[in-house]
């Protein structure tokens, strides 16, 4: 008699690789294993955050507005016990190991929950194997809790569109506003999730109460986040103010190139006859510069604009992984050669399922907004294969989806869809 291998049982033993593989990269890296970048970045400012109570970023003297305050806050908050050298940096990749890891059980989850759970250990062993995501869960990058937070987003948003609890609401509004706080573009994700509550014919009644719950709490978590940055600023900032560099570097993308000065020559001159400005305002004043350098790139052709925002930016989002530093022996291009395999089959897999699984169309189709939202946001100003990392396990939970459903015998429906 065949000995029966549990979803369950085998999500365990992924957990387990994914644990392995994080720590053997932490082992065998350790804290040499850093971009020296935005990584930095947060630590350095989680540093400052303690020393002086000011939340700084690119000047140590500066407020910024440049970053929300989560990851500095979660940084600061672990380099208050274990102290700001190795051990507090050590403690640090640990955590964002521990979001990793946490992020590779939920996407079992969401699988567990879709009423495929081997679908579900699919999706947890591609995002456990994927040698990025190991990457980054070594990094103090905003990535590793924001993919934590974004898939317990997904999850609730589904028990909410099935069940239409509140204790799902509030957890759903939870994990919004964890994610909020490392990452400012999740702010318009609702609209998706608007997509996919009209799809499973939710009450309108409720979702009017609840959006407006939604919003008390919004106002609640963020005021004193508005509160400060007025009291620096003067004005009323609800988020960050430092969208102006990537708008501007997105308008050099494409057929972008042609229109304008070099960018290089237009952050020079603004640093030249502004040398005293903030950082604050000198991305307000890029931000000027990049809004009249689209309106001009737009009336001069139309056709290339939109090629470029449309086409030339989603293939350079998509085309390769984030993926700076090789580690395990695994060359950037050898990456990249099976990131475009993953993106291929993860894109046919999707759409079979659509197709195939009807049952599960809405909450596929949620996957396919939020995935388009994410693409869409990012095409506006500069993409960049670091934006399609949090997305990677929804692709792996598409490829697993469509397994289950072409295989049904070997990947039985060993349990039901969460209730």
């Amino acid at each position: 008699m065949p000995i029966r291998f549990h979803p369950k049982t085998a999500a365990l033993l992924v957990l387990l690789l994914a644990l392995a593989l994080r720590l053997f990269a932490l082992w065998k890296y350790g804290l040499h294993l850093t971009l020296n970048s935005d990584d930095m970045g947060y630590v350095r400012s989680a540093e400052r955050l303690l020393e002086t109570g000011m939340l700084t970023y690119h000047k140590a003297d500066e407020p910024t507005v440049h970053i929300m305050p989560g990851m500095p806050l979660l940084l600061a908050s672990l380099f208050l016990f274990f102290g700001a050298g190795d051990a507090g940096l050590y403690a640090a990749k640990l955590v964002m190991i521990a979001f990793g890891v946490g992020s590779v059980f939920l996407i079992y989850a969401l699988g567990s929950d879709l009423g495929r759970p081997w679908a579900g250990v699919i999706a947890a062993f591609g995002a456990a194997l994927y040698i990025p995501l190991i990457e980054t869960d070594n990094l103090t990058l905003t990535e590793a809790p924001f993919l934590f937070g974004f898939l317990l987003f997904i999850r609730f948003a589904i028990r909410l569109g099935r069940h239409r609890r509140m204790t799902d609401f509030y957890k759903l509004m939870a994990a919004y506003l964890f994610c909020l706080f490392f990452r400012p573009t999740i702010a318009l994700v609702p609209l998706a999730l608007l997509g996919y509550l009209r799809l499973v014919r939710y009450p309108w009644r409720l979702a009017g109460k609840q959006a407006a719950i939604a919003a008390l709490l919004v106002v609640l978590a963020l005021s004193p986040w508005w509160v400060r940055n007025y009291m620096h600023y003067g004005e009323f900032i609800p988020l960050t103010g430092s969208s102006g560099d990537p708008l501007l570097l997105g308008t050099y993308q494409g057929y972008g190139y042609r229109y304008g000065p070099p960018y290089r020559e237009v952050v020079d001159s603004i640093e030249k006859q502004h040398p005293h400005m903030s950082h604050y305002e000198k991305e307000k004043r890029k931000k000027d510069i990049a809004i009249q350098r689209i309106k001009t790139w737009y009336r001069a052709n139309p056709a290339q604009w939109w090629e470029s925002y449309i086409v030339k930016k989603t293939k350079t989002q998509w085309e390769a992984p984030f993926y700076w530093i090789e580690i395990f022996g695994v060359s950037k291009q050898e990456m990249t050669v099976w990131h475009q395999r993953l993106i291929r089959l993860a894109f046919i897999s999707a759409l079979a399922a659509l197709v195939m699984d009807r049952r599960r169309r809405p909450e596929l189709l949620f996957f396919a907004f939020l995935i388009a939202y994410f693409t869409a946001l990012n095409n506006v100003f500069f993409a960049y294969p670091r934006y399609n990392l949090p997305l990677m396990p929804l692709l792996f939970l598409s490829i697993g989806l469509a397994l289950s459903f072409l295989f049904p015998r070997r990947m039985q429906n060993t349990a039901a869809p969460s209730s």
